[in-house]
């Protein structure tokens, strides 16, 4: 293994190839951990919601909120991390579930006024 001396004469070690560093608040190393990304990320994003929901926001504030706190977190994985269609499928079932919970989406609801706000035809 290879150590680096800094300007200041500190030395700092090179990463072995389990170890991780954080990067613009996630944790990153030399190969991308897909199933452990994919598990914090769901979790972040999960815990954001719940936190989100726990308030007493009016509806459209709620909404603003988990667009601009919770969804972002999966955004940024989007392309770097390989979600499966069966990995957001579970992922979208854990969020309504929680939405249900919190009384905010009715479980025999229109599917499209979930994601798209208003009426969409299906073809």
């Amino acid at each position: 293994m290879r150590n680096f001396k800094t300007e200041n004469d500190d030395t700092m070690e090179a990463m072995n190839e389990d170890d991780m560093y954080r990067y613009l608040g996630h944790m990153q190393a030399k190969q991308i951990k897909h199933a452990l990304m994919k598990q914090k990320l769901g979790e972040e994003c999960f815990n954001r919601k719940k936190s989100i929901l726990k308030t007493k926001l009016n509806g459209k504030n709620r909404i603003k909120a988990i667009n601009t706190y919770a969804t972002p977190v999966l955004n940024f994985s989007f392309g770097i991390v390989k979600w499966t269609p069966t990995d957001l499928e579970k992922l979208q079932t854990k969020m309504k579930t929680l939405l249900t919970r919190y009384r905010f989406h009715h479980p025999r609801a229109v599917r499209e006024r979930l994601y798209h706000g208003k009426w969409v035809a299906e073809d």
